[in-house]
């Protein structure tokens, strides 16, 4: 598996047979479209994590071993999670259509670097009971406190404190909660 923090070249050939073998389980999940057959699959897409969301198809991961959730969280239609690195999700967060959590960077300012392909991952952390509008984005290396509302097309950049409502590109605190 690919370095937390550190850059590395995605071309480790476990993590391309991992990489084929959560393509062929989503696409057998995503098939079933929300069926009890395709919840028992969510065992084996998060195979680290003590609970599994409800989910609705279709859903896009990177490599799902790297995502825990807690208890009651929900992802609506097409939410994607490239887990590179940990996500770490709390109970009862709920997630609009469209999401994305982000745990992968290319360089900006190394034109060499970026046309070599080189990548770099940090995590995401997300309290409990959190809130995620359709559209939402969150970036590499961010947490997000409890309770809070991360508005419909917003782009999370930075850290977020607990019972906050967030909005914008990107997100700035417009209230607390």
């Amino acid at each position: 598996m690919y370095p937390t923090g550190s850059w590395y070249l995605p071309d480790d050939s476990e993590a391309s047979a991992q990489h084929q073998a959560m393509r062929e389980l989503l696409r057998e999940f995503n098939a079933q479209a929300n069926t009890s057959p395709a919840n028992d699959l969510l065992r084996r897409i998060f195979p680290n994590s003590e609970h599994v969301p409800e989910v609705w198809a279709p859903l896009h991961l990177e490599f799902g071993v790297n995502t825990r959730f807690g208890k009651d969280c929900f992802l609506n239609f097409n939410c994607v999670i490239l887990d590179i690195a940990p996500v770490t999700i709390g109970a009862g967060t709920l997630f609009g259509p469209g999401c994305q959590l982000i745990t992968v960077g290319h360089p900006v300012d190394d034109h060499a670097k970026r046309a070599a392909g080189w990548e770099i991952a940090h995590p995401i952390t997300i309290g409990d009971n959190c809130w995620f509008g359709a559209g939402a984005m969150v970036r590499p290396r961010v947490t997000i406190g409890d309770n809070c509302v991360i508005a419909a097309g917003s782009v999370v950049t930075g850290d977020v404190p607990a019972n906050s409502l967030v909005a914008g590109v990107p997100a700035v605190v417009k209230r607390s909660l």
